[in-house]
């Protein structure tokens, strides 16, 4: 049975790329911006029809929107740890606004992500949901993309709904977590920051895809998702697992020093306290996580081939 076309960007991306296979499987027809021959055939390999443009291509992108049955906004103009999402927020902006351009009246759902981290964390160290009030720093930023996403709920009659995911997005030997653990080995040791007692949200990929299609299905105009699956975890317990998985030693350092070695945007990343509920996703849209722990994963699941490649040992 097919569900029609859907049109994504992001694609060839760490989430889209399973957010690509899945939706084939479940009977999408998925069409994929593309800025390149490169990620042309990568998307031709993974069963999706490339569309040539970027984030700047804001007729195409709002031609595109028009034709879909459903859209995926997973790209952003921000790359993590360099330069200010603030330069990156009116390319983003723009491009809701062209999807929307696109969507308006037809109750097509549009899905664009954010991140739990911009959530303020509870005082008492409980979970929060997704009506927590926004992280105060002056770094959390992108929390102006989402709300602009969701004003066009309201003021244009467009069914945005917003996920949010976690810091922690892991699963398949990719994403941050294989960063980090090249990060470990050429450094000697990944280091927590003030102790590393803060604990962290985590998600597996496939899981957060799920959740992603399932909000395409089932979401309403700005809803609001956590794509959370453990909050328990601590920074100090993450960074062990990883430094041990390549050999090194564990590290901690102050938040002084944080700021000195790698910057504003990544330390405070590494001290942030952040514990996100997905239980509003299990209760609205039927979301069942169940893939592997972010610790198991580490110890014993995809990133053991990551670890031995970083260790020189045959994988």
């Amino acid at each position: 049975m097919s569900l029609g076309r859907l049109f994504v960007t992001g694609g060839t991306g760490y989430v889209g790329g399973v957010l690509i296979e899945f939706a084939i499987s479940d009977g999408y027809e998925v069409y994929a911006l593309s800025r390149s021959e490169d990620s042309d055939a990568k998307l031709r390999n993974m069963g999706a029809q490339p569309v040539r443009g970027d984030l700047t291509s804001l007729d195409t992108i709002r031609n595109e929107s028009k034709n879909a049955d459903a859209v995926v906004n997973l790209a952003t103009a921000y790359v993590f740890g360099q330069g200010k999402y603030e330069d990156a927020l009116p390319i983003d902006n723009a491009v809701i606004d062209a999807m929307c351009d696109g969507l308006i009246n037809t109750n097509k759902p549009l899905i664009t992500i954010s991140g739990t981290l911009s959530a303020q964390a509870d005082p008492n160290g409980n979970e929060t949901d997704e009506n927590a009030p926004p992280d105060p720093s002056h770094l959390n930023v992108r929390i102006q993309a989402e709300n602009h996403a969701l004003a066009q709920a309201k003021e244009r009659g467009v069914r945005i709904i917003v996920v949010r995911m976690a810091p922690f997005t892991y699963g398949r030997g990719g994403s941050g977590i294989a960063r980090f653990m090249g990060m470990a080995k050429n450094m000697g040791g990944l280091p927590t920051v003030d102790g590393g007692e803060n604990r962290t949200t985590a998600v597996h990929v496939d899981d957060a895809v799920r959740l992603l299609l399932l909000a395409l299905l089932k979401g309403e105009a700005g809803d609001v998702f956590n794509a959370s699956s453990q909050t328990e975890v601590t920074m100090k317990t993450l960074f062990h697992a990883i430094n041990l998985g390549v050999g090194v030693a564990d590290k901690d350092i102050s938040y002084e020093d944080a700021l000195a070695g790698f910057g504003e945007n990544i330390a405070w990343f590494l001290r942030a306290e952040n514990r996100a509920s997905g239980a509003k996703a299990q209760k609205k849209l039927g979301w069942q996580p169940k893939a592997v722990s972010i610790l198991d994963d580490i110890k014993s699941g995809s990133y053991v081939p990551v670890a031995n490649s970083l260790l020189g040992k045959d994988v």
